[in-house]
């Protein structure tokens, strides 16, 4: 359950949703990048502190959408998985590696089923007023998406997409003071998931439109044709 604490935010005490031990009293500067090849497809991200340290882990499964948020210690701290058949491209996450409802701990959806740009909504499990607006909300904008509270335009964290001519494009997140960077994370994971889904739709011929978030390839996406150009380069080699 959600828990509150001390916080310099003028709309509402910030909210500890993953851990308390994720939250500190200053600015946490992050950056998440591709992991997953096709040797290792079941490693997908790691997020390393301003050290360079590796903070977090994600990890998906075979045939699977669902993936884990994991420490440093590789221990799961949340489950993130699409709801099947949703208008709305619904995303749960639970604690821990369950799936029960009972451990569900807050979900991610588009504000509306037809929009030309990337907005969503965050709703805490505990608000169960299906007719109440968004704890958080979520605005995409191609290269840099910006995390507020509620309605508001009250920031609590933004991402900026890094672009590289010859190397892989890099997340850098911001997360301000005594706000639960764990979650942040997740949220930033399930955007670049929903990403990569509707860029292989495409390629599959599933989905017509483009995506929204035009302008770059989903971080997956470019990890998969540098392994085949890496295979393609060891072949002429040989």
């Amino acid at each position: 359950m959600a828990e509150y604490g001390k916080t310099a935010r003028d709309v509402a005490p910030a909210v500890v949703v993953v851990g308390r031990q994720f939250t500190v009293p200053y600015a946490v500067n992050l950056t998440l990048t591709s992991t997953g090849g096709l040797f290792s497809p079941n490693d997908l991200y790691k997020v390393k502190d301003a050290n360079s340290d590796v903070v977090f882990k994600v990890k998906g499964f075979f045939f699977s959408s669902r993936c884990l948020l994991l420490n440093a210690a590789g221990n799961p701290l949340l489950t993130m998985k699409p709801k099947a058949f949703s208008w709305h491209e619904t995303w749960r996450v639970f604690r821990g590696d369950s799936t029960n409802s009972k451990d569900l701990l807050f979900s991610v959806r588009k504000h509306k089923i037809f929009q030309w740009k990337d907005n969503f909504d965050v709703v805490l499990a505990t608000n169960t007023d299906q007719a109440a607006r968004c704890d958080f909300k979520i605005i995409s904008r191609s290269k840099k998406c910006t995390i507020c509270i509620g309605q508001t335009d009250e920031i609590i964290a933004q991402m900026h997409r890094k672009t590289a001519f010859f190397a892989r494009d890099k997340l850098e997140i911001t997360v301000n003071p005594n706000e639960d960077f764990a979650f942040i994370v997740s949220l930033i994971v399930i955007l670049e998931e929903m990403e990569a889904n509707r860029h292989q739709s495409s390629a599959e011929g599933l989905v017509s439109e483009p995506s929204h978030s035009c302008g770059f390839m989903p971080l997956r996406r470019q990890q998969r044709v540098e392994d085949i150009n890496n295979m393609y380069e060891h072949d002429m080699e040989q």
